[in-house]
């Protein structure tokens, strides 16, 4: 489906992962059994994986795929099934109940929610790029990019920012042209486009062809293989995004060494979620033993587990992660350009 690029560099790193552990031995003597199913980014086939995986293959955890509106209807299930969902999805309805405000029994996530992510986007903005006026474009079928809308307009409002113009499109539009003229008509500093991989490579072109010469501010789906992905360094140019992983820390390198060696591809953002969201289920099984309902309890208690995305300690009010920071990146002529790690000021 649309997020593919993403699904499979996740397996990928999973796999590298399982591979890992048991070599070493397994979780308490015993293997760790992958098994990968693919959801094709539809929300009725996921549900249809995910009551395979615990039905048929008797999973005790489920390793979610990158997509908030899939999280979103699978958590009744899990929820209902006691097997959780460890997931990069960062709507955080995923994980915490909008009705009642508690943590979704089931459901746990392994990266900034959407909140901490616009929140970041909209400081690192404002502070350290002088920001003053922002456009804003979005899929409005996409609770990915919905989710990360209220959080940075909030955040660039309450901090002297301001949101001139806010244009929206739909799912599987392929022509941006008129927004982004209405955009640059505006009078903008930065473009604000929180969206899937795909529609960025259309929008990074068309922003050019409009002659929108502003900085992009965009979500985790600028990470590679974008740059790549748009192929031309002119519109790959001037594009802003943060990211969990810095490339110079030395707990990510050796991995992605490892990754390099067995898939001839390097390594991206998503393959390391993969791979440490397997570590974090390795972890719970060890502790609380290798059921639904353990797991569950040992992602509620982790705490200070080393991992190539940061030191991850789980939140048992919301099932997220805390105490995150980001690290900024710059997409430049067409290469990745690390710039500092970034968190908000106190």
């Amino acid at each position: 489906g649309p997020t593919s690029v993403n699904g499979n560099m996740v397996a990928r790193g999973a796999e590298l992962a399982v591979e890992r552990i048991n070599a070493a031995g397994g979780v308490n003597g015993k293997k760790i059994r992958l098994v990968t199913l693919d959801t094709k980014g539809d929300v009725q086939e996921a549900i249809k994986a995910y009551n395979r995986l615990v039905d048929q293959e008797k999973a005790v955890a489920v390793v979610g795929p990158p997509v908030s509106n899939i999280g979103l209807a699978l958590a009744p299930i899990a929820n209902q099934k006691k097997v959780p969902i460890l997931g990069s999805f960062i709507d955080p309805r995923v994980t915490v109940d909008e009705k009642t405000g508690k943590a979704q029994p089931a459901m746990f996530l392994m990266q900034p929610s959407s909140i901490q992510y616009g929140e970041i986007l909209a400081g690192y903005s404002l502070e350290k790029m002088n920001v003053k006026k922002f456009g804003i474009l979005y899929d409005q079928s996409n609770a990915f990019a919905v989710s990360m809308i209220a959080p940075f307009k909030k955040y660039v409002e309450a901090h002297g920012g301001e949101v001139v113009i806010e244009l929206v499109y739909a799912k599987g539009d392929k022509d941006f042209k008129t927004q982004l003229a209405k955009i640059k008509e505006a009078g903008v500093d930065a473009l604000y486009a929180p969206n899937y991989t795909q529609d960025m490579v259309i929008i990074a072109k068309q922003k050019n062809q409009v002659g929108l010469q502003v900085p992009m501010i965009s979500g985790i789906d600028a990470a590679p293989p974008l740059a790549s992905l748009i192929n031309d360094p002119e519109a790959a140019n001037n594009i802003y995004f943060a990211n969990n992983i810095s490339e110079k820390e030395p707990q990510l390198q050796e991995v992605s060494k490892a990754y390099k060696e067995k898939y001839k591809e390097d390594a991206i953002n998503k393959s390391f979620l993969g791979y440490d969201a397997v570590y974090m289920l390795a972890d719970s099984a060890k502790r609380e033993g290798a059921t639904g309902p353990g797991i569950i309890k040992g992602l509620e208690t982790l705490k200070d587990l080393p991992g190539t995305t940061g030191v991850l300690t789980m939140s048992n009010a919301t099932h997220q992660l805390v105490g995150l920071s980001m690290v900024m990146y710059e997409i430049k002529d067409g290469k990745y350009v690390e710039l500092e790690r970034y968190a908000l000021k106190k």
